[in-house]
């Protein structure tokens, strides 16, 4: 017979998501404590599954649409994120609010560490960044939205 928990079904398929990573986002709710407070665990668990790679990090508040229910203070998740040397931006999935950015500040550092030489970019082997499809020409915003959509939506095209 087979038992499998699933935490330990989680950790088991973990690392694979780690596996040539180069960027992690580490993402908590501003309306609760208790997520933020699980950051520093979130980053370790990263570091040590990713490494000897040293990816890009971005700190990144959620929901910040939920201002009346707010636990963490902008100030604290920006100090937190200089103290870990990382970018800091706080986002809404709800009206759309910086979640472009927040891709952009982490694909820039990201860009900026292999035009420096710290990731190298390597199709022939399995780890490493991939150059990917070349046939890619036209840049889509996350906001751009189809017609016909029901009024505010903004998910699931």
């Amino acid at each position: 017979m087979f038992n499998l928990s699933f935490f330990d079904f989680y950790r088991s398929i973990t690392k694979s998501y780690y596996r040539n990573s180069v960027g992690v986002v580490l993402a908590y709710d501003i309306s609760s404590r208790a997520s933020f407070e699980k950051v520093p665990s979130w980053m370790m668990e990263a570091k040590r599954h990713i490494e000897p790679f040293k990816p890009a990090f971005l700190l990144l508040g959620c929901k910040c649409d939920l201002a009346d229910l707010r636990e963490i203070p902008v100030d604290e998740g920006e100090s937190y994120a200089t103290s870990l040397g990382i970018h800091f931006t706080e986002t809404s999935a709800k009206t759309g609010k910086n979640v472009e950015e927040a891709f952009q500040v982490i694909t820039q550092e990201i860009y900026n560490k292999i035009q420096t030489g710290e990731y190298k970019v390597d199709d022939e082997h399995w780890e490493g960044i991939k150059t990917g499809p070349k046939t890619f020409t036209n840049p889509v915003s996350l906001l751009d939205i189809p017609e016909g959509l029901p009024e505010g939506s903004k998910c699931c095209f």
